[in-house]
């Protein structure tokens, strides 16, 4: 067949699929743990070079398919400009696999002493360590390539078929835990039905503890004492309050902040003082947390309750 033909230019075209596959393992687990999507700065942190990269990789091929002879596979991975970027891509996915493995581990589900990890961060934490294995490897075969006169043909297509193993293990096993097969107790999967109760509780617990004036407060923090993961806690205060975690949390202290701008004995406070009291790191997050959640500054808020008449 001539699509199989040593000579079809389809078989020449590379495409370096090893700069996606992490990249697009990190838009999944933020998707799990957060059930929001990425930043645009971080959308652009993880994808403008591996765009730089495919188009390198275009242009190197329609350069040698319409003007050159088609470049054989072995010249492709002489030393040169396209080794050298293959190998940084471990590098660069090394940096990727690294902000995982710090996002996993900070929002870790809570579990009591004796008691395994948690299903879904132990097959990431093992797709990772599957991840850095090639990429050891990958690194290992580059300098090989680079430093000794040998023949990499098959290297190189040892090193396509861990790349390939990799990403169909990902696919595979993240179908196979998806929350379609169902909803394993305490994992990033779904808030289930009964996840109204939990909420309910949660937030009776941040109100009558005033735990929301506590300025370090955050998810781990909470989803430990209720012995869930940060990731499920999210997923209840979404779900429940139609609201993020932090602006779930910056609701309730700018609740508490609208009382005490207008209470006789907090008159002496000044604004910024009251922020703090409230919860707010700084008088720039109070300031810009009480425009969005009361369209008014703190200072306008004051002046039309002292307009108000007295009821």
């Amino acid at each position: 067949m001539e699509f199989l033909s040593e000579s079809n230019a389809i078989r020449k075209l590379y495409l370096p699929i090893q700069w996606l596959i992490l990249p697009m393992f990190y838009l999944h687990v933020h998707e799990v743990i957060f059930r929001k999507h990425i930043s645009f700065p971080t959308s652009l942190y993880l994808f403008t070079p591996v765009a730089f990269v495919f188009v390198l990789h275009l242009v190197h091929f329609f350069f040698n398919y319409g003007i050159m002879p088609i470049a054989e596979m072995p010249d492709y991975y002489a030393p040169g400009l396209l080794l050298y970027i293959n190998g940084i891509s471990f590098l660069f996915n090394a940096i990727v696999g690294y902000h995982i493995y710090k996002m996993l581990k900070t929002n870790a589900p809570a579990t009591k002493t004796g008691k395994k990890k948690n299903p879904e961060q132990e097959w990431y934490m093992s797709f990772l360590a599957l991840v850095a294995g090639i990429g050891i490897i990958g690194v290992s075969i580059t300098i090989s390539l680079i430093q000794f006169d040998i023949d990499h043909t098959w290297l190189i297509y040892t090193l396509f078929l861990m790349v390939s193993t990799a990403g169909y293990y990902m696919g595979y096993v993240g179908v196979y835990r998806s929350t379609l097969w169902g909803e394993p107790k305490n994992s990033f999967s779904t808030v289930s039905k009964n996840g109204a109760n939990t909420y309910r509780k949660i937030h009776s617990y941040i109100i009558e503890e005033q735990r929301y004036l506590d300025m370090d407060l955050n998810q781990s923090e909470i989803a430990e004492k209720f012995n869930i993961s940060p990731g499920y806690l999210s997923q209840l205060i979404n779900t429940n309050s139609d609201q993020n975690f932090n602006d779930y949390i910056n609701t309730l202290r700018i609740e508490a902040s609208k009382e005490m701008l207008v209470a006789e004995q907090f008159k002496n406070y000044t604004i910024e003082s009251i922020g703090l009291e409230c919860g707010f790191k700084s008088k720039s997050n109070f300031y810009a947390a009480f425009k969005k959640f009361t369209g008014q500054t703190p200072s306008s808020y004051i002046k039309v309750q002292k307009m108000s008449p007295v009821s």
